[in-house]
């Protein structure tokens, strides 16, 4: 499991921890009704790294709930042009939310909690390398594969409504902003090939380099209650 989401997941478990262990103490809080759910974003396919994600919820009582939503990555928008012959990761999101009204009756409620975010791709691409080359001359080019490691972390300021369709259903609308790191590593090139064009991003000059990047999550969620 890679370090930056070991840091994030035993964050997640040890604020997980504490609100269940404020939960036990409070004995008034009453049973909710249907606390899992199960959670589909129908537009995870249309992301830059397309995924499918299905993920689950929790609701600890009336006031706190807690998500997991993960994603199998198997689609870039941007393959044609980054050279991306194919590419497979992986997409996590949780979050701690606090519920203001989801005790009141009514069509719509609203949340506000920290998110966490972790993402691991591996894409394949293919470029033009020089072979053993010295001031400025080659000795040959070649035509090869080799493998981008793509991994983010990072964390945000999440808020949400909670629309109620019919039944148990529901529609989730978030917005977030917050901060990312990102890491790119460079594996399999050729023995002494080095790149003709300079690959598209500069973070790559520097490999397993990490990068602040600014982190808006947004989007929409169905989710059923279970």
């Amino acid at each position: 499991m890679p370090g930056l989401f070991r840091i994030l997941f035993s964050t997640i478990l040890l604020l997980f921890g504490g609100i269940m262990q404020s939960n036990g103490q409070d004995t008034k809080i009453a049973p909710i009704s249907h606390p899992f759910t199960l959670r589909i974003n129908p537009l995870s396919a249309l992301e830059p790294d397309g995924n499918l994600m299905a993920g689950l919820g929790y609701q600890l009582h009336k006031r706190w709930a807690v998500t997991m939503d993960p994603g199998y990555i198997f689609f870039s928008a941007y393959a044609k042009a980054a050279n991306i012959v194919s590419l497979s990761g992986i997409k996590i999101r949780s979050d701690i939310r606090y519920l203001f009204d989801r005790s009141r009756p009514g069509k719509f409620s609203s949340f506000i909690g920290p998110e966490f975010h972790y993402k691991y791709v591996t894409s394949t691409k293919e470029d033009d390398f020089g072979i053993n080359c010295l001031g400025g001359q080659c000795a040959y080019n070649e035509r090869a594969e080799y493998k981008e490691i793509k991994e983010e972390a990072g964390v945000s300021l999440k808020i949400g409504t909670l629309v109620t369709l019919k039944s148990r259903w529901e529609l989730e609308l978030y917005g977030g902003l917050g901060i990312k790191f990102l890491t790119f590593q460079l594996r399999d090139i050729p023995p002494g090939g080095s790149f003709l064009h300079a690959p598209d991003t500069d973070l790559i000059s520097n490999n397993n380099h990490h990068s602040p990047q600014l982190l808006v999550p947004a989007g929409i969620k169905f989710i059923f209650r279970l």
